[in-house]
């Protein structure tokens, strides 16, 4: 088969619609404006409180007059701000579903940005170690990974089964209620809960999504 020509394929390499911190700039100076014209936009969000949406939602909120509505799960989002019954929705890049946000033909990104999480980490009940034999442990599916990157030799060889979890702080309540030996979780989880860390680490700085209407 014969090689396209490098000019050929160069065609099908899209511009980039500027540089990149002339629209990062642009896209916050138009969401911004549209906050300071309109006091109490709503931004929904992943709750409960706690989670690492609604301490970014917050930290939003204090500084630009926004209202938070927070829900379950973020299909629950996604229905809110396609139904119109919120302004705006706050997701995280690491959401699993985002893609379903960006390809919505009624949703447009208005902005993006980074922002650290809180510690996160496995917790456990401090009354009680964890059974011997498989190990419970609540999570929501974006963190899994870090129980097999946190765990302490003791309990990486445990066999495990995983336990659903809609945010870090369902995940928290989980453990507390007795339904898991471990969770996977934030600081806020553990403090609410009244939790111990097994092993944490520092939060990430993950790149956060704004979506409107189109």
């Amino acid at each position: 088969m014969a090689t396209p020509p490098e000019t050929a394929a160069d065609e099908w390499v899209p511009a980039l619609p500027g540089p990149l911190v002339e629209a990062y700039g642009r896209r916050w100076r138009a969401v911004v404006d549209r906050w300071a014209s309109r006091p109490g936009t709503t931004l929904a969000t992943l709750g409960p409180p706690g989670t690492s949406s609604h301490l970014t939602a917050a930290f939003l909120a204090e500084r630009h007059g926004l209202r938070v509505e927070l829900s379950d799960t973020f299909d629950a989002v996604l229905a809110a701000l396609v139904d119109r019954r919120v302004d705006q929705a706050l997701v995280p890049s690491a959401y699993q579903g985002l893609t379903r946000f960006h390809w919505h033909r009624d949703l447009r990104l208005d902005a993006y940005f980074a922002q650290a999480t809180p510690e996160y980490g496995i917790a456990a009940d401090p009354d009680r170690d964890p059974a011997a034999g498989q190990l419970a442990v609540a999570a929501l599916w974006e963190v899994r990974r870090l129980f097999t990157d946190l765990a302490p030799p003791a309990l990486r060889d445990r066999p495990m089964r995983w336990v659903d979890a809609d945010s870090t702080q369902h995940a928290a309540e989980i453990l507390a209620a007795g339904g898991a030996d471990l969770a996977v979780t934030n600081a806020p989880g553990v403090h609410r809960h009244a939790l111990r860390w097994v092993a944490r680490r520092p939060g990430a700085e993950i790149v956060w999504t704004l979506f409107g209407h189109c």
